[in-house]
């Protein structure tokens, strides 16, 4: 081999690798992505624009109540079901569908004080005294509901 193809060899090897090496970036930074292990970071570290990596961002995938346990839902601006009755010692969370931010606020005195739940958001509070447990939504009075502990 002569030396200017040894030379010319050698300069189409460092092409390649100057190709070669974004390519590669790329791939691992778009793997990362798919796993939801910081793809956007990934990409930037090795010059790919973050918007060429897809990213999976997991979602928070809810529990089963627990024995004992009751769910209210919050949807459409009214807690459903909008009477519950269950045995001292239950824990009862509700849970906001709305888009619109609500509250589980005690009526008059009680122990009932979620403060803001915004959308997805819960609040549960476990009955240990029997009693009517009347409550409405701060923010939207016009929603009511009760909790009969038997």
């Amino acid at each position: 081999m002569t030396e200017i193809s040894r030379r010319n060899t050698k300069s189409n090897d460092n092409a390649r690798r100057r190709i070669a090496r974004p390519l590669v970036a790329a791939a691992v930074a778009a793997g990362l992505g798919a796993l939801g292990a910081g793809g956007a970071v990934a990409a930037q570290s090795h010059g790919v624009a973050a918007s060429a990596v897809s990213q999976t961002v997991p979602t928070a995938v809810p529990k089963a109540p627990a024995a004992g346990a009751q769910q209210v839902t919050i949807a459409n601006y009214a807690f459903a079901p909008s009477t519950l009755t269950v045995s001292t010692g239950t824990t009862v969370t509700w849970t906001n569908s709305d888009t619109d931010a609500h509250t589980v606020t005690s009526s008059g005195s009680g122990p009932l004080a979620s403060g803001t739940l915004n959308q997805g958001a819960s609040y549960s509070y476990t009955f240990t005294t029997p009693g009517t447990y009347a409550y409405i939504c701060s923010i939207h009075p016009f929603m009511h509901g009760t909790v009969v502990v038997q």
